[in-house]
């Protein structure tokens, strides 16, 4: 059993390795597969399987002890588990240490990009990657796939929530999915334009899911998250975790509700005296003139293309090669191909 149905405590007293174990609630089993990796089957099984993922940066505390909540929840049979359900806490250790890493932004090893580092983050990658493909492996043929990987941002917003929809070539976007963003409160929704190694596009690309990487605020320690403001996406998870059902919205309600970006420009740093020319306090979604010098470096300057192109995930302090940055454009739902 889980002492006190308590996962995320289970999980950061055993942050490095747990034997795997079984067990029993009121309609369903679960499995402890690993630390952090916990699998839930229901007595009767719809058709959706959903993992739900958190802690992927281990600093990133208000998702986890939103989704710990509803995990307790579902174990001391306060609401039923309709579902196939897949719970990770993907950093453990980091969240220990109050640290986004510890060798590596973990949130960059997915699609086999592992393959290129070194550090602790990268074995859990793996494990990671190989739950998920099991889970989804068992699920059965034609059922829908989920994976909602939630997180904070290190910095404010313009628009506090919004999500990362992973690139999917041209295939064209999900109206109940976008539905079910708008009605947990998301504010926004930035299209990627290529494939990239997160999460939520490993789940995308290789396994056919709806997925997406969900930012529900800011950052803040264990026990100062006020989880009040995730009360949206906390019922609709509760809906669809206990009903499988997804809300019902109709076109312009999500039209109204959401706003959507583009993908224009990935910042990349491209020497060690790389910086942007933005404070350390500018907002997620900030827009500039078009002319405006973002970035540069003795090798190179990046110009805003247009004006009302945004920045989002500022940060020039990572290694060399890696994203400092996106630059974004708005555009609208009437611009997607919708299913």
């Amino acid at each position: 059993m889980i002492p006190n149905n308590d996962f995320l405590a289970l999980t950061l007293n055993n942050p490095e390795t747990l034997a795997p174990f079984q067990l029993e609630f009121n309609g369903g089993q679960g499995f402890v597969e690993e630390t952090g990796i916990l699998r839930l089957e229901p007595q009767q099984a719809t058709d959706i399987n959903l993992v739900l993922s958190v802690g992927i940066h281990g600093n990133e505390t208000g998702p986890i002890e939103l989704v710990n909540q509803l995990l307790k929840a579902i174990l001391e049979g306060r609401f039923a588990l309709t579902v196939r359900l897949l719970v990770i806490i993907g950093n453990p250790i980091a969240a220990n240490r109050a640290e986004r890493f510890c060798d590596v932004n973990l949130n960059r090893l997915f699609s086999g990009a592992w393959r290129h580092y070194e550090g602790l983050e990268v074995p859990r990658a793996q494990s990671l990657e190989q739950a998920v493909t099991r889970f989804f492996a068992g699920s059965a043929t034609g059922s829908v796939r989920l994976h909602y990987d939630l997180h904070t941002a290190i910095r404010g917003s313009e628009y506090e929530k919004f999500v990362v929809h992973p690139f999917i070539g041209d295939a064209p976007y999900d109206l109940q999915q976008l539905g079910l963003l708008a009605a947990s409160g998301i504010d926004a929704v930035l299209l990627s334009q290529q494939p990239t190694t997160t999460f939520s596009y490993y789940s995308s690309a290789e396994h056919g899911a709806h997925a997406f990487t969900v930012e529900l605020g800011k950052v803040y320690p264990f026990g100062e998250n006020d989880l009040s403001r995730f009360e949206a996406i906390r019922q609709t998870l509760i809906t669809l975790i206990s009903d499988a059902s997804f809300p019902k919205l109709e076109r312009d309600a999500i039209d109204s509700k959401l706003k959507f970006f583009a993908v224009q420009d990935a910042l990349v740093k491209d020497h060690e005296d790389y910086q942007l020319t933005i404070s350390e306090d500018v907002k997620n979604f900030t827009g500039f003139e078009k002319g405006y010098e973002l970035a540069h470096s003795s090798q190179s300057q990046y110009l805003i293309k247009a004006s009302g192109d945004a920045i989002i995930f500022p940060n020039a302090n990572v290694p060399i090669g890696q994203r400092a940055g996106l630059v974004v454009r708005p555009m609208r739902l009437a611009d997607l191909a919708l299913r």
